[in-house]
């Protein structure tokens, strides 16, 4: 019991510090900042510009770029989305220059890795 006491005493010492809400500060800059970048690099206008003004997968253009602003994007679903854009010759080279990028790859392999 008296152990649990100076846990708790200890852990409200290091917050009334600042130290705590730092730390918190870190973990949401590592976290967050990745998923921002990854937002950032899909060329989702690029997408559109690439298909006709009509075509059927502007929906799924789309979906991918809803899917990555989620708060913890299923990678599953991103590449169902990815792998059927690739199969449209004129996003083809587009999506593959964007997936197959290392940060983009990396991305991934950390929400795997933590089992997000």
């Amino acid at each position: 019991m008296e152990k649990n006491r100076n846990l708790r005493e200890g852990i409200e010492d290091a917050d009334a510090t600042g130290l705590v809400a730092g730390e918190e500060l870190i973990t949401q800059a590592e976290t967050e900042l990745p998923l921002l970048r990854l937002r950032e690099s899909l060329p989702h206008k690029d997408l559109h510009a690439a298909l006709p003004e009509a075509h059927a997968e502007h929906a799924t253009v789309d979906a991918l770029h809803a899917e990555l602003h989620k708060s913890a994007p299923d990678r599953g679903s991103v590449e169902q989305h990815v792998a059927r854009l690739r199969l449209l010759p004129e996003l083809e080279a587009i999506v593959v220059n964007w997936w197959d990028d290392p940060r983009v790859q990396r991305f991934f392999a950390d929400l795997g890795q933590i089992g997000v």
